[in-house]
């Protein structure tokens, strides 16, 4: 089957590129082209893209955040494409499969098909199986000078995104691990911890309260006084543990 691509960007000259570049991969079938986000949501729900060849800097709303506005069960690959580097931790943490800064070549952006083929294929995977691991993490190693130490799961709050790091938020006390926000999803009970926005992850029984905020986002309050964002992207998933919120 085809790798169903859509091309975001408000440049034309930009679209024009990848578009030539992806008409040379005989297994990519261009469905679309779009130049700001609200036209691109509607296309993703008409079209059912695999993967979205976005922009990051757009009129109106950001690449980031139409992102924010897709459901995560429902979203494409996304390769993010930009001028600007300083977005790559925010394009990460949203799970961005690959982040190409304009201009890129030819190849580079074969690279990119090359780990969303991979990435869709474990995704397609995990579905068959399952959905991920029937085990999960008890402790988690953190590296630090001269040694390891392992910090049990039953500690841990809360989790964070911090640059290339994650922050493991447990009590009064904060390590840090180089891990990516899906990778220790995947290897938490879906039982104990709950994933509440891109950059957020919460010990269910942890959670003390949640308010209405604007924009369909919630305020959640953890039991030690921590407030955190609930991503209106991922209230459906929030609703089935913590009730209508």
């Amino acid at each position: 089957m085809k790798l169903r691509a859509l091309i975001i960007d408000d440049m034309p000259l930009s679209r024009s590129r990848v578009r030539r570049y992806l008409s040379d991969e005989p297994d990519v079938e261009i469905v679309g082209e779009c130049g700001d986000a609200e036209s691109a949501l509607n296309e993703i729900e008409r079209l059912h893209p695999d993967v979205l060849l976005l922009d990051v800097q757009m009129p109106g709303t950001s690449g980031l955040g139409l992102i924010e506005r897709l459901p995560v069960e429902k979203r494409p690959a996304v390769v993010f494409i930009t001028a600007f580097e300083e977005f790559a931790v925010q394009a990460f943490a949203a799970e961005a499969v690959d982040y190409l800064l304009k201009p890129f070549d030819h190849d580079r952006l074969k690279q990119a098909l090359v780990k969303v083929r991979a990435h869709l294929k474990h995704r397609q995977t995990a579905i068959v199986d399952g959905n991920g691991p029937t085990t999960y993490l008890d402790r988690i190693a953190v590296k630090s000078v001269g040694r390891i130490d392992y910090v049990s799961t039953a500690v841990i709050d809360w989790i964070e995104t911090a640059g290339n790091y994650l922050s493991l938020h447990c009590g009064k006390d904060t390590h840090l691990v180089r891990e990516t926000m899906s990778q220790i999803e995947s290897q938490l009970d879906p039982r104990v911890f709950l994933r509440i926005h891109r950059s957020t992850i919460v010990r269910i029984e942890a959670v003390q309260s949640v308010e209405p905020l604007f924009n369909g986002d919630r305020s959640v309050t953890l039991r030690d006084g921590t407030k955190l964002t609930l991503s209106r992207s991922y209230r459906e998933r929030a609703k089935a543990v913590l009730g209508d919120v």
